[in-house]
């Protein structure tokens, strides 16, 4: 074979190498990310999502122009204790599974079956239900706690559109993150499990920091209490602080030693939480 010829050959494997390259990654199907306080997950492009959440619970419904596909999303935002987990599961999955029965149509004689699945790392108990007819239609309404959090979804689509719409279901399962409700501090928490005693967390610390006596603020003969709102994590770490009262010239100073205080976690029925509070800071001038 001549030196051209080799030379010819090697620049088409190339060709071909980087043409096939091109089509594995443009098969690879684009994701849009949603999130909205405290939940996220994600979604193939094509789909749009509407936000018809209410005080008691957020609610997404997916759908692509087109199709016959349906999936709502629907966490309630308060915290839910396992003994009411059997009757919150009612009152939230059984108005899903009337409205999903009324989609598929033939109510009296559709079939319904139990089924399980995934939800990111959880296990779903759930009804599949299906229709029969000439269109015949499938849906599932699946439920599980997370994160103290009560989810349920419902899946509607035609039987001609299942290999095309699985992939929907199947991303926002996989995707789909719920923070825990957050708790505030107060005495009728406290009676819970020995939650943290009243909205003041001084007491409660297991490292307290002082902070700095800024050196403006000492020149100011600047002093008082200074009152900081946190936020504790599920570990007992401040993630979030903030003044809502104070000498403006002490209120970072406050800020940033509560950022580095820790506490022990709280947990309600045994299942860690989120907490606010606040912590207090007096400066005195000298």
């Amino acid at each position: 074979m001549t030196s051209n010829k080799q030379l010819t050959l090697a620049i088409g494997m190339i060709i071909s190498f980087l043409s096939l390259s091109v089509y594995a990654q443009s098969d690879e199907p684009k994701r849009n990310h949603f999130s909205t306080d405290g939940i996220s997950f994600d979604y193939p492009a094509g789909y749009s999502v509407s936000d018809e959440s209410t005080t008691e619970a957020q609610q997404f419904i997916i759908t692509r122009k087109g199709s016959s596909v349906e999936l709502t999303i629907v966490t309630l935002r308060r915290m839910v204790l396992p003994g009411e987990l059997p009757a919150a599961v009612e009152h939230l999955t059984d108005p899903m599974i009337n409205k999903v029965a009324l989609t598929l149509g033939q109510t009296n004689s559709l079939e319904r079956t139990p089924i399980q699945t995934s939800v990111g790392p959880k296990q779903a108990e759930g009804i599949q239900l299906q229709s029969s007819g000439n269109r015949k239609k499938t849906g599932e309404v699946i439920w599980l706690r997370m994160n103290n959090r009560l989810i349920a979804m419902a899946f509607v689509r035609a039987d001609v559109d299942e290999a095309v719409e699985s992939l929907l279901w199947e991303t926002v399962r996989s995707s789909l993150i719920v923070e825990a409700p957050l708790v505030s501090v107060t005495n009728e928490v406290a009676k819970i499990e020995g939650a943290i005693q009243g909205g003041v967390l001084n007491g409660k610390a297991l490292a307290l920091p002082k902070p700095e006596y800024p050196d403006i603020a000492r020149a100011a003969h600047a002093s008082g209490t200074v009152v900081v709102r946190v936020l504790i994590d599920e570990n007992g770490n401040v993630v979030t602080a903030h003044a809502i009262s104070g000498h403006p010239l002490l209120q970072a100073a406050a800020v940033g030693a509560a950022r580095e205080a820790r506490f022990s976690p709280t947990t309600l029925s045994g299942q860690p939480v989120k907490v606010t509070g606040v912590i207090q800071y007096n400066f005195v001038s000298r």
